[in-house]
C-alpha cells in the first residue's frame, strides 16, 4: 500500500490540549500507512513537544521561520501577517497532502491556501462553536466564513468531542456528516503512580503543603481569576495552602500581577511549558477547573486518570466526567462555597476511573480509520 500523506496544521506546540493532542497523534500513527508532517503558523520558544516530535523524526514545519524580517514595529507586523499567509499557502501546495487536518482557528489560511479540489480536509473542533466563532472572539466571524467556504468548495468535514457538539455543528453548517471523535491521552503514563513527597521535593513545594493545582492555558476560557480567588479562602483556612499552576498563554503575565497584588508570593507556584505533567500531577492535593467554558478538557480527563480529586465548574460537559472523583459547583456559589467544599472533601473508599475510551492508541486507530474510509470514498468517487 502506498503511504498517504496527512499535512496537520495548528497555530504552534504550545503544552495546551489541542497541541497535546496533535503531538500525541504524531507519536502513535502507524508510519507503515501514512507520512505524517506538522505545519505551525507560529515557533514556540523552548517548546518541549517540539523536542518530543523531533526525537521521533517527525517532520515540522513553522511558517514563522520563513519571515525574513523580525523587527517588531508596526509595519514589520502588519506585513508579516500577510506575508504569513502566502507562506502557508506555499507550504500547503508544495506539500500536497491526501489529508489535510487542521486544527484550532486556521481555516481563514486554508482558504487562501485554495488546496487541491481532491485533497481531503478535515477540521477539529477543539471548543464549543458558539463561542468559538462568535463576534466576540477575535477572528471567530471570519474562521466562521472561512470554515463554510472550505464545507462548500472542498468537502471538508468536522471532527468534534461529544455528541451535543456534533449537533450543534451540524445545525450551524446545515452539514450530517459530522464525526464524534474522543480526544486521547497516554492512559498508561497518566495512571502509573508517581510519590508525591519526590515530586514536591523535585518541585521545592513543603511535605506538608495542602496543594491545590489547576492545569490549563492561561486564558479567558479557564478563569484563572475565580481560581485565584478560591485559593484565598483556602489560604484563610489553611496557612499551608500552596497553589500550583501549569501552563502558559497570553493572560499569564495578568494573572501573574493579579497574585503579586494579592501578596502571596511565597504562596504560588507557575510552572510553563512541562512535558512531565503527569508527574506534577502527584504533587497536587486536589484539582481545581473553574472554567467559563471547554470543549472537552483533556487536562481534567488526565487529572482523573491520575486519581486526583477534581472540582470543576457547571459550564464542563459531563462527558469529561469519567470517575467518582468528580464534584461539580456552580461559579454563582462564589468562591468561599468551593473553598468550603474543597476543604472537607473526602476521597471516596473506592475509586473508579472508566479510562478504557481515552487510550490515545485506540483513539489513533479511529482517526487512521477515518482517513482510510474517506480515501476510499474518493477513490470510489463519492467524495
Amino acid at each position: 500500500m502506498t503511504k498517504k500523506k496527512v499535512l496537520f496544521f495548528i497555530h504552534g506546540l504550545s503544552t495546551g490540549g489541542a497541541e497535546t493532542l496533535v503531538k500525541n497523534y504524531f507519536l502513535n500513527f502507524d508510519r507503515n500507512r501514512f507520512e505524517t508532517v506538522l505545519l505551525c503558523l507560529n515557533h514556540e520558544k523552548d517548546s518541549p513537544y517540539e523536542d518530543v516530535l523531533k526525537k521521533n523524526e517527525a517532520r515540522v514545519i513553522c511558517a514563522d521561520d520563513y519571515i525574513f524580517c523580525k523587527k517588531k514595529n508596526i509595519f514589520t507586523k502588519v506585513f508579516n501577517h500577510f506575508y504569513r499567509y502566502l507562506i502557508v499557502r506555499k507550504i500547503i501546495r508544495r506539500e500536497s497532502p491526501d489529508i489535510l487536518h487542521t486544527h484550532l482557528t486556521v481555516n481563514d489560511y486554508v482558504r487562501f491556501a485554495r488546496p487541491k479540489r481532491d485533497t481531503i480536509i478535515f477540521h477539529t473542533v477543539h471548543a464549543e462553536p458558539s463561542i468559538l466563532w462568535s463576534k466576540k472572539k477575535k477572528g471567530g466571524v471570519k474562521d466562521y466564513k472561512a470554515a463554510k467556504w472550505l464545507i462548500k468548495h472542498n468537502g471538508m468535514r468536522f471532527i468534534v468531542l461529544h455528541e451535543e457538539m456534533r449537533k450543534n455543528i451540524n445545525k450551524i453548517f446545515n452539514v450530517s456528516n459530522t464525526i464524534v471523535l474522543n480526544n486521547g491521552i497516554d492512559v498508561n503514563v497518566f495512571k502509573k503512580p508517581e510519590n508525591m513527597n519526590t515530586i514536591r521535593e523535585q518541585l521545592k513545594i513543603p511535605k506538608k503543603a495542602f496543594v491545590v493545582g489547576h492545569v490549563g492555558r492561561f486564558s479567558e476560557a479557564k478563569n484563572h481569576k475565580f481560581l485565584i480567588d478560591i485559593f484565598i479562602e483556602i489560604l484563610l483556612k489553611n496557612e499551608d495552602a500552596i497553589l500550583l499552576m501549569v501552563g502558559d498563554g497570553p493572560d499569564k503575565d495578568r494573572i501573574i500581577k493579579i497574585l503579586e497584588e494579592k501578596n502571596i508570593q511565597e504562596k504560588y507556584l507557575i510552572l510553563s511549558n512541562r512535558d512531565d505533567v503527569q508527574k506534577i500531577l502527584s504533587s497536587m492535593d486536589v484539582f481545581v477547573f473553574p472554567s467559563l467554558y471547554e470543549g472537552l478538557p483533556l487536562s481534567l480527563v488526565e487529572a482523573q486518570i491520575a486519581r486526583r480529586p477534581c472540582f470543576i465548574s457547571d459550564r464542563i460537559n459531563e462527558r469529561a466526567i469519567i470517575s467518582n472523583l468528580v464534584n461539580v459547583l456552580s461559579l454563582d456559589s462564589g468562591p468561599d462555597k468551593w473553598a468550603e467544599e474543597i476543604i472537607k472533601y473526602k476521597k471516596p473508599n473506592k475509586i473508579i476511573v472508566n479510562e478504557d475510551d481515552w487510550d490515545i492508541k485506540k483513539i489513533t486507530k479511529e482517526l487512521e480509520q477515518i482517513y482510510l474510509n474517506a480515501l476510499t470514498e474518493k477513490d470510489n468517487g463519492k467524495k
